[in-house]
């Protein structure tokens, strides 16, 4: 299933530049938009998923969904980091998890523009183009963080910024990339040190989670009791196991008045 897996991923990829960009709606929210491109891989996704895994279910972001069950359901985003699609930017990605009692059991994030196909199941490790990948062990002071503004979420850009601030004053620089699963790809891989954001979708997040965490990294909803969901909007705070104390510290000092 693997292989079929990631096929499908790569078809779906060929979507991003193949067909043009012909038309962008606004969805409810700041700046939120979809474009026909997310709505022809998220077609594509639907029917080629449905048939690899015959009696599953799909929740993607351009459809409606039922409730997240324990029945087999992929969790999709066609294109996460539509913003950066219409700009021709060239940081989007394909992410799709497979999950099995509520939970992602595999979980893949295909970035066409550099050819990048980030893997893991759950137990099995993670990998990058077939070479295993780990998260970094760099020290916080050092760190390279990735911040999610919550573009879609008006109310919390100041909150946002208040914490991009505040880790750019701990540790070595920020980045953002418009796109949460190539920042927790990229967080996987090593080349950032940890990730945060303030709303996220389950199709955000959910295959981006388990890459991370089979990578060895930490994973937590920083706002929310327990384990981790993927049937809620939410924050996602990630990191490097050897500074999620301190990742955590900080992200826990400012945003006692959003809690």
């Amino acid at each position: 299933m693997r292989e079929k897996l990631m096929q499908i991923a790569r078809t779906a990829g060929e979507f991003f530049s193949a067909r043009s960009l012909s038309r962008i709606d606004q969805k409810e929210g700041h700046a939120n938009f979809v474009t026909n491109i997310d709505r022809e891989v998220e077609e594509y996704l639907q029917q080629a998923l449905l048939s690899l895994v015959p009696g599953s279910r799909i929740i993607g972001e351009e459809k409606e969904n039922d409730a997240l069950t324990d029945a087999p359901t992929w969790i999709v985003d066609p294109v996460d980091g539509t913003t950066n699609l219409i700009h021709d930017y060239r940081c989007s990605a394909v992410s799709i998890a497979l999950c099995e009692n509520r939970s992602p059991v595999a979980g893949l994030i295909w970035q066409p523009y550099t050819q990048e196909m980030f893997y893991a199941e759950a137990g099995r490790g993670a990998s990058l183009n077939g070479k295993e990948i780990h998260v970094s062990e760099t020290p916080f002071d050092k760190a390279l963080i990735a911040v999610g503004t919550a573009p879609y979420h008006a109310e919390l850009a100041e909150k946002s910024m208040e914490l991009a601030l505040a880790f750019l004053h701990s540790c070595a620089d920020i980045r953002r990339s418009g796109s949460a699963a190539v920042d927790l790809a990229y967080l996987a891989a090593g080349r950032l040190d940890a990730f945060f954001e303030l709303n996220l979708k389950p199709w955000d997040y959910a295959a981006g989670s388990l890459i991370v965490r089979e990578a060895g990294g930490v994973v937590t909803m920083p706002l929310e009791p327990g384990e981790m969901r993927y049937d809620r909007s939410t924050a996602i705070l990630a990191s490097g196991a050897v500074i999620a104390e301190e990742v955590r510290a900080v992200f826990d000092r400012h945003t006692g008045r959003i809690r």
